[in-house]
């Protein structure tokens, strides 16, 4: 456990068979007794140690049921004030973790300027904060623990962090893809705040997920609403539900059109295209991988299965039409395990390696958040993801954009509201790609 002005972060590892932490068979609470003093808070009677904490907060990943049954998913956070317990959202301390699928190691953080609007205490630098990490099963028996873990605080920030910054331009020697789940073609019905991202974004390709509409509709949207200064917006999509390429640039076909698993009545959702750049072509690719599930489920074997079918027809196409800039993105849902991510770029780079992983980072924010809905019970995570060829191009940024992440001034420069962060539950994830 640390702190920094702006938040409270704590690591862990739980020993033995990796599991989803959200929806696992062992339920996690981490406790924090942010005074250190027993007087306040709720005082555990177990696990050994424990009794000497005033629990202040507490968070509990995969959660006993409400109504004893088990467990459930998501998290749950109870606050421990001077009136009492009360359950509130993980919003409201901006709690998340990484990774969402199941690993060895994990990183967590709470916001400090949240907790004295919630009656918590502020510990302040040189003040004493106590963690606990206890683990039980289906039963409430606790199966582990760790040892409290007093660390002292640093100055807490009494305001949220704003990053005063302009948001970088498309790359004039490059090209800047922008991967987006637009959540049920809503900037159809609601088209102002995508529009403005689209338009401070400025992409030459855009990888989207979930906009059902026809590719004629798109097209015309994205002329309606983020005009280009030459030409028009040429849009390409397959059979799976609401995946499309969309391009400054000419496209052409590239891999199946239909791809289906075993059984399944929905082809999978994936669609590629060639883009017809003044850089040379670039293969790109949109994908949606199944949702939901935990490491194991069924869920995630079919998300397993997908990206093994993406890559094969991808690969067979490439072995045809041997482009070497490549790049694959989209809501990968990475809820379960690791594979989907790891079999999906498997060899399809142009000199045979993996694809490269972009390491995007939330503009002026150290976190991997590209999913967010305050009202659910899961965490703020990362689902979104975007592979490259390594080989052939390099990256001149990449970055995921959430306006609530931005100053008033950054905001008034770039055009954009802090609200346009709420226009889909996810953010757009932005490659700036440079050839070598």
């Amino acid at each position: 456990m640390t702190t920094a002005p702006w938040w409270l972060y704590v690591r862990w590892k739980v020993t033995g068979e990796a599991k989803t932490p959200q929806a696992s068979d062992e339920s996690l609470a981490i406790w924090f007794d942010l005074d250190t003093n027993p007087a306040t808070g709720h005082r555990p009677d177990a696990p050994r140690g424990a009794s000497q904490l005033g629990v202040d907060l507490m968070i509990e990943l995969s959660p006993p049921a409400a109504d004893g049954s088990g467990l459930g998913v998501g998290s749950r956070v109870i606050a421990n004030t001077s009136t009492g317990s009360n359950e509130i959202s993980h919003s409201q301390i901006e709690f998340s973790f990484a990774p969402t699928y199941a690993n060895e190691w994990y990183e967590g953080r709470i916001a400090r300027h949240t907790l004295a609007e919630l009656g918590l205490p502020v510990p302040q630098g040189g003040d004493p904060i106590t963690s606990m990490f206890v683990l039980r099963e289906r039963t409430g028996a606790v199966v582990g623990s760790s040892q409290p873990i007093e660390v002292e605080a640093t100055v807490a920030s009494p305001t949220p962090p704003r990053a005063d910054l302009r948001l970088p331009p498309r790359p004039r020697e490059g090209l800047r893809v922008v991967s987006w789940n637009v959540w049920r073609a809503k900037p159809m019905e609601d088209p102002g705040p995508f529009a403005r991202v689209l338009r401070v974004l400025d992409p030459d390709v855009l990888l989207l997920q979930e906009w059902t509409s026809r590719p004629s509709k798109i097209a015309a949207w994205l002329n309606a609403s983020v005009p280009l200064d030459e030409g028009e917006w040429s849009v390409r999509m397959a059979e799976g539900w609401g995946v499309a390429v969309a391009s400054r640039y000419p496209l052409e076909p590239l891999g199946h059109d239909e791809l289906y698993l075993d059984g399944a009545e929905d082809p999978v959702r994936f669609v590629g295209a060639l883009v017809d750049t003044p850089l040379g072509y670039l293969a790109a690719a949109s994908v949606h991988l199944k949702c939901c599930g935990s490491s194991g489920s069924p869920e995630d074997q079919t998300r397993i299965s997908e990206a093994g079918m993406i890559n094969r027809s991808l690969s067979e196409a490439l072995a045809i039409e041997p482009v070497s800039m490549r790049i694959i993105a989209g809501d990968l849902n990475l809820v379960g395990s690791r594979p989907p991510l790891d079999v999906l770029r498997n060899g399809l780079d142009a000199d045979g390696s993996d694809l490269e992983i972009a390491d995007a980072r939330d503009l002026g924010d150290s976190a991997y958040i590209t999913w967010r809905e305050d009202g659910n019970v899961f965490t703020p995570g990362r689902l979104d993801y975007a592979v490259y060829s390594g080989s052939a191009v390099r990256t001149a940024r990449t970055f995921v954009l959430d306006a609530r992440l931005l100053s008033d001034r950054a905001l008034a420069i770039a055009g954009l509201d802090r609200s346009d962060a709420d226009a889909s539950d996810h953010l757009p994830l932005v490659v700036d790609l440079i050839p070598e």
